[in-house]
């Protein structure tokens, strides 16, 4: 079953934080704030990503501001590494995020993952949208 809705405890138990964490990062802008549905509170997969880039950005020992300030620009490194499930099978993949332009990110498979072809797409996708 595909999970979208997560409580706040359900979200820290699957990106393996605390729920004070997940308070913490939403209140300091690292972390979208969650959707509002009647009286009750939920994040979404969107959020999850979210807290294991920040986790991935963090392993780099990057400050918390920094990882704001890049998350704020749309600066994901292409080496940055974010392990996401896939609900479609009990096998965990890990990605690597490019982004092309602020707002515009690919989310690459590390096992299909060629870097040169990558970077080859990215290239050509900026010059489409500079044509634009």
């Amino acid at each position: 079953m595909d999970k979208t809705k997560y409580k706040i405890s359900e979200l820290a138990e699957a990106a393996s934080v605390t729920v004070r964490t997940v308070r913490y990062y939403v209140s300091k802008g690292l972390l979208t704030p969650p959707k509002e549905d009647g009286m009750y509170s939920y994040y979404s997969e969107i959020n999850l990503k979210e807290l294991k880039l920040i986790k991935a950005y963090q392993e780099k020992y990057l400050p918390l501001d920094v990882i704001r300030e890049k998350l704020l620009k749309g600066e994901m490194n292409v080496d940055v590494e974010i392990k996401v499930d896939n609900h479609k099978s009990d096998k965990e993949f890990l990605y690597r995020k490019a982004t092309v332009v602020p707002g515009l990110e690919l989310s690459i498979r590390e096992d299909v993952l060629d870097k040169e072809k990558v970077e080859t797409l990215i290239s050509y996708i900026k010059k489409i949208i500079n044509n634009i």
